[in-house]
């Protein structure tokens, strides 16, 4: 039987996931917990964790492993080896990581490793500080080394694969998101004044081009109420973001909701006639996919891998991140042309279709296999 290994960052608490990668990483353990035909494991790093605590969830096996708390050594470098000591008695045939720390801890352990490429930390460096920079370059260090080092590279855009050619070389492969079934169980797109964003509340993501152009909205539609999910990711954004809010009257329009859970973010879709999402750098976010998958069409800006999610017009609409009037006319096309809305988010869902989980975790098992099977492929040496 193939035995695999599903890598990175899985959450400890599967009912309420703070990142789109812990998403991922749980959607696609829910597939491959699935299947009969394969000896399954989950290996993730976990910061309130000792040694290593394994956990049973059905047919699912997670290995949450702890790393030393080390003074000198940065926890992305100090969370390797043991996450490779715990690769290595697995013994997978192969394993699929989405986080490079379990990259470099695979190729640590000599298994084959199969990279996932989800952001491009050395485009998102302009819009971090502070600890979150410091982060940022030792990111943008790791994938340098490692990504070039795995045996095989997908991502979830075109995008990802072309921001690191040099180190895929002909090793890529473009594998959609996986999105859960209830996406996809949302009743479609009906008349609706109600607006969604979900994202953290960071510069990157650009909440306040989103709240200008609310300003805008209300005017015509001062009945319009903009639902905003999210981790509020820098204090003094947040800060800026309250205080726009106040200060133009929109206190009744733009709902602050936090991190919420799937079912509320699925109940909202179901409540609204579009997302919203001006970000100046993504890869391929998850919640537009989550959103297409639900039948919502979606307005968002054209950077990175979003214009292959999106077609301008037809799926959605695709503006410039600072352009707020452009925006806001957008929102109120939406808002008034109910049947643009329905015909657009039914061409939305048709698209989604390709972010079928079990499709998404047959192909990462069908590169793996190939992976496993290829005797020309060495074990990755040793990192210098």
């Amino acid at each position: 039987m193939f035995r695999f290994v599903l890598a990175g960052r899985y959450p400890l608490d599967p009912g309420r996931i703070p990142g789109g990668v812990e998403y991922i990483m749980y959607v696609l353990a829910e597939a491959f917990a699935e299947r009969d035909d394969i000896d399954f494991h989950v290996v993730s790093p976990a910061k309130d964790v000792r040694a290593v605590e394994t956990v049973e969830r059905g047919r699912l096996r997670i290995h949450y492993v702890g790393s030393p708390c080390r003074a000198l050594v940065p926890n992305m470098l100090s969370q390797v080896s043991p996450l490779a000591s715990v690769i290595r008695e697995l013994a997978p045939d192969a394993v699929n990581s989405h986080h490079i720390v379990t990259t470099a801890a695979a190729e640590m352990a000599g298994v084959r490793v199969l990279h996932t490429i989800h952001g491009v930390a050395k485009r998102e460096l302009v819009h971090m500080s502070g600890r979150h920079l410091v982060g940022g370059l030792l990111q943008c260090y790791m994938d340098s080394k490692y990504i070039k080092r795995a045996n095989a590279v997908m991502s979830v855009a075109q995008y990802g694969l072309d921001q690191f050619r040099h180190e895929v070389g002909s090793r890529g492969h473009v594998v959609p998101v996986p999105i859960e079934d209830v996406f996809f169980a949302v009743p479609d797109v009906k008349p609706s004044s109600g607006l969604l964003y979900v994202g953290s509340v960071h510069k990157r993501k650009n909440l306040l081009a989103l709240l200008k152009a609310m300003k805008v909205v209300h005017e015509t539609h001062p009945e319009a109420v903009l639902h905003v999910c999210g981790s509020l990711a820098h204090d003094d954004y947040y800060r800026r973001v309250r205080a726009f809010v106040t200060q133009n009257g929109l206190d009744h329009s733009v709902r602050l909701l936090g991190v919420v859970d799937r079912k509320t973010i699925t109940g909202l879709l179901a409540e609204s006639i579009c997302l919203a999402l001006p970000s100046k750098q993504e890869t391929s976010p998850m919640v537009i996919c989550q959103a297409m998958a639900s039948g919502r069409p979606v307005v968002v800006s054209p950077v990175g891998g979003i214009p292959d999610l999106v077609t301008d017009g037809e799926t959605g609409f695709l503006v410039d991140a600072d352009d707020s009037e452009a925006i806001a006319d957008r929102l109120i096309r939406l808002l008034n042309d109910f049947d643009l809305a329905k015909r657009m988010g039914a061409a939305a869902r048709a698209v989604a279709k390709r972010h079928d989980r079990r499709q998404v975790a047959d192909r990462i098992l069908d590169i793996c296999r190939s992976l496993a099977e290829d005797r020309s492929l060495q074990a990755p040496p040793p990192a210098l």
